[in-house]
């Protein structure tokens, strides 16, 4: 009997567990950045039945060396429900000379219902510190709401 139902499951392991690595990006590249990582942080999400905290996506910063450029996402984490689903989120970035001569380049943002990650932003980074803003709802339904953000303040100072 064991052996019958180890037959049946493994091949579904191994298929599901296939999808959920293919369909995770590897690299700056697979989210459409360039460059090197330079900084990820975890945004917590709140329960707004319980009140605890739990953490779903990630903020990812990039900078490509060779071009001076930052670029940004939020991501969700593979294998973390409503992976693949569309939920809420939004991503800003933006530059420390936005405050000074507000030129463009210096802000970008991405909003909207997202599978797997919001985003890629990009700003000028040269010699520059980043802001960024990232903001993720927990839901599927026709909702705008977001339960989880995060603020990232002054990183990747050139």
């Amino acid at each position: 009997m064991f052996r019958r139902v180890l037959s049946i499951m493994l091949p579904v392991v191994v298929v599901t567990a296939s999808q959920a690595v293919a369909s995770a990006p590897a690299s700056a590249g697979a989210y459409g950045c360039s460059g090197s990582q330079v900084g990820s942080w975890a945004v917590p999400l709140r329960d707004l039945v319980t009140g605890g905290t739990y953490y779903r996506s990630d903020i990812k910063l990039f900078y490509d060396a060779s071009t001076g450029w930052n670029c940004a996402v939020l991501a969700k984490r593979p294998g973390q429900a409503r992976y693949g689903e569309r939920t809420p989120m939004a991503i800003h970035l933006w530059n420390s000379r936005l405050t000074d001569d507000n030129v463009k380049n210096n802000k970008d943002s991405d909003s909207g219902r997202f599978k797997y990650y919001a985003g890629p932003v990009r700003v000028y980074g040269k010699n520059l510190c980043m802001y960024i803003h990232a903001l993720h709802g927990d839901h599927t339904g026709p909702e705008t709401g977001y339960n989880g953000q995060r603020q990232v303040l002054g990183v990747a100072c050139g």
